[in-house]
């Protein structure tokens, strides 16, 4: 099965991380076997390797995962039409290198990359809603929005951003998801700078394995329509071995972290979702 394409630029150490005295890839040890990893950019493919092979990733060593090397211009449509787009579980779209010094540029080939795949796959979607095709009058801009929310829901795309103001354009066409990857680094460095005994938390949660940040339904926790206290949240989840620290409500875009409001009872959907910390297996 087809889970990831890698739009990158010499920024394999990304993917790589130091387990044991040697370097393996991280998705190896979260994805099942028979996966395939796309790694799609204007790098040669020998010279990959030979960036792969230094960085002591032995890719004859995978065994859940088969690397599948294409070159091309993800800005350029019709590379990128090249690929089987609409086959890829997750698209994950990383910044620029060669133009990071620029935030803005790298933002924006980023941006161009994803909505031109979004495009590709909504063409290619076989459910297609050909009523929303139709133009009456020209280009529908509605029309075309929704066909790409259309793909969204087919794949999943993560994009890398550097500028916190390019967020809202991305947020707000609801095609993907984002990664303000220069603000992650720069809270975690303040974080550990603050309590340095907060970096094994942060290496427990960042590890391919042990315990880890996901969103779990709420029918894992309580009835339709019970009526509880997030405390009581907090201690059916300690009954499955998890920590329970926010919530997703099904009429809300935006999950609560550490609510203030512990102890107020309120009435749950098993439509809602919760945010726990639990064991990775």
């Amino acid at each position: 099965m087809r889970l990831e394409i890698y739009n990158i630029n010499e920024k394999f150490d990304l993917i790589l991380k130091m387990e044991c005295g040697c370097r393996k890839i991280v998705l190896e040890a979260m994805l099942a076997p028979g996966s395939e990893l796309w790694m799609f950019n204007e790098v040669p493919e020998k010279k990959r390797e030979r960036k792969l092979a230094a960085g002591e990733l032995d890719v004859f060593g995978l065994e859940n995962i088969k690397l599948v090397h294409r070159e091309g211009n993800a800005v350029i449509r019709r590379h990128l039409e090249s690929l089987p787009l609409e086959t890829f579980d997750s698209i994950l779209i990383l910044a620029d290198e060669s133009v990071e010094d620029s935030v803005a540029h790298s933002d924006s080939r980023s941006l161009a990359t994803l909505l031109l795949i979004r495009d590709i796959q909504s063409r290619r979607l076989p459910y297609k809603d050909t009523k929303s095709t139709l133009r009456l009058s020209g280009f529908s801009h509605n029309s075309w929005i929704r066909e790409m929310q259309q793909a969204s829901d087919k794949s999943i795309i993560i994009s890398e951003i550097l500028d916190s103001r390019t967020r809202n354009l991305v947020s707000v066409s609801r095609i993907s998801d984002y990664v303000l990857s220069n603000e992650l680094v720069s809270m975690a460095l303040a974080m550990v700078a603050e309590d340095k005994q907060i970096n094994r938390v942060l290496e427990e949660l960042f590890a391919e394995e042990g315990n880890e940040m996901c969103i779990k339904p709420a029918e894992f926790y309580l009835f339709d329509q019970e009526e509880l206290c997030f405390y009581d949240i907090m201690i059916r989840g300690r009954t499955r071995k998890e920590i329970v620290i926010g919530y997703r409500l099904s009429n809300q875009e935006r999950a609560t972290i550490n609510p203030s409001e512990k102890s107020v009872t309120r009435k749950w959907s098993l439509d809602d979702v919760f945010v726990v910390i639990a064991s990775g297996e």
